[in-house]
């Protein structure tokens, strides 16, 4: 189940955000009205793009993804990344 959790997530950040780099998912947690994933994007850097298209500079954004039990997303909000990261 973990694997469809992190597969949704996954899928649902490139067609929401137009994630054009890595998505990669940090945690994946179960509460008790479904799921909570936490991912770890590489989003192009929109201000550098203004500048020139050709520039290619991703900058690392994190969202958190919650899902139903029936693996529908509920809602979603770009975070600052998974407790174990804010601790180091």
């Amino acid at each position: 189940m973990i694997s469809q959790v992190r597969d949704k997530a996954k899928k649902f950040l490139k067609e929401t955000i137009g994630a054009e780099g890595e998505v990669r998912i940090v945690t994946v947690e179960k509460n008790g009205d479904g799921w909570i994933a936490e991912a770890e994007v590489a989003e192009k850097n929109q201000f550098l793009a203004t500048i020139n298209p050709n520039y290619r500079v991703f900058e690392k954004r994190f969202y958190t993804i919650k899902l139903d039990n029936n693996l529908e997303v509920s809602s979603y909000k770009q975070g600052e990344g998974s407790e174990e990261e804010k601790e180091v």
